[in-house]
């Protein structure tokens, strides 16, 4: 699998980013007014935290509150104490883009006429309403269920006997599914399922989807729509080339990078 390339003009990109995040309140006092002109003076900006990005107030961190279209439903569920995801056109046609890149891996060879079947926990079913749309955008029948609203779960997988599963709730066995499923798609699992073509989402819910990999390979990471970094803490930290309305500068997600192998 061919690693994707950060594009060629990415210091160009990084330097209108961080332009136009100091148009919110937050980055404008976080990053300060020192010229921004190059790579170096890029990496010499402060990282953020998860933890203080959650913190910030969401009119903070929007930079043109007239361009919101749409607010994507998060990985983690919609919380008071997580500022949502804002998006403009530009910014849902790449995640829809990054999501649809992946789930195309689960489908079967021929994907016409397919079926998939989200699962989802209560939280996470916005998260689910995102994947099912995605599935439609690309002609494959999708259901969202959510486990907590019934005792039945086995069984209606089994009735609905779809062609991807995709598990977005520890509920699910998947070792034990019945053979109509020959894809399945789960968020951070490592694991190689006889039979079976999984493909595991690198998710920040923040951010979205930043890779994804098949199986047990190392993790297929977006950089040609994300600028990866590693921070001091050895914690993979982010900055989305394309996000205009709700720009994000340097987002220390926490997550190790030995995760990612």
């Amino acid at each position: 699998m061919s690693r994707k390339r950060r594009p060629r003009n990415y210091a160009e990109l990084l330097v209108e980013t961080v332009a136009i995040a100091r148009q919110c309140r937050f980055w404008k006092a976080k990053l300060g007014n020192r010229p921004i002109i190059s790579v170096s003076d890029f990496e010499s900006l402060p990282f953020t935290t998860v933890a203080e990005y959650r913190d910030q107030s969401f009119g903070s961190v929007v930079a043109d509150a007239d361009e919101i279209e749409w607010i994507p439903g998060p990985w983690l569920g919609q919380l008071p104490n997580r500022v949502p995801m804002a998006e403009g056109p530009a910014e849902a046609k790449v995640r829809v883009e990054l999501m649809t890149d992946a789930l195309q891996l689960a489908l079967p060879g021929e994907p016409r006429g397919a079926s998939a079947l989200i699962v989802a926990e209560s939280e996470r079913r916005h998260f689910g309403a995102e994947v099912c749309a995605v599935f439609a955008r690309i002609g494959v029948r999708a259901h969202l269920l959510t486990e907590d609203a019934t005792d039945r779960l086995g069984e209606l997988i089994r009735a609905f006997a779809p062609d991807v599963l995709v598990a977005l709730s520890s509920a699910v066995g998947l070792h034990s599914l019945p053979d109509s499923v020959t894809g399945i798609v789960s968020v951070g699992k490592h694991m190689e399922l006889v039979g079976k073509r999984h493909v595991g989402l690198f998710v920040c819910n923040e951010l979205g989807v930043l890779g994804y990999r098949i199986g047990t390979e190392r993790f297929e990471l977006s950089h040609d729509r994300f600028h990866f970094e590693e921070s001091p803490e050895g914690t993979l930290a982010v900055t989305p080339y394309f996000s205009r309305v709700q720009p994000v500068i340097r987002l220390d997600t926490g997550i190790y990078l030995s995760v990612l192998h």
